[in-house]
């Protein structure tokens, strides 16, 4: 299996402002961990990371079925899980506060539509990898 294409990634990533993410198999061999946790308020953030990093075989199967990217949150952090197709899976970390809005509904959608568009980048970077696996 080829390795992802890390020259395509990081300047999304980078745009977007992730700190950190985790790229993985369906079965949950990790592909890439890409950026820093520690701002992230967790000190065993392959455990305790919503979605549970160490654990991507269970992120993507906890995706099935589901409107993607699902969205959560981790102390002052939002998180997004997505998959591509059935090849990756992938989790990605960034501070919330960059979001504001006069009500909680407002916030809301700009947090979506913030992930819906980083999500859309990043399943971008990855179709030709995916394509090619």
């Amino acid at each position: 299996m080829k390795p992802l294409p890390l020259e395509e990634l990081e300047p999304v990533l980078r745009r977007f402002g992730v700190l950190y993410a985790v790229f993985a198999r369906p079965d949950g061999k990790v592909l890439l961990h890409w950026g820093d946790p520690s701002p992230i308020p967790n000190h065993d953030v392959d455990n305790t990371l919503v979605g549970a990093t160490r654990d991507m075989g269970r992120v993507y199967r906890s995706l099935d079925r589901m409107l993607l990217p699902q969205m959560d949150v981790q102390g002052d952090h939002l998180g997004i899980r997505s998959k591509v197709g059935d090849k990756v899976v992938y989790a990605l970390f960034f501070e919330s506060r960059r979001f504001e809005a006069s009500t909680p509904v407002a916030r809301l959608r700009a947090e979506y539509a913030f992930c819906k568009s980083l999500g859309n980048a990043v399943d971008s970077a990855l179709q030709p990898w995916v394509a090619a696996q």
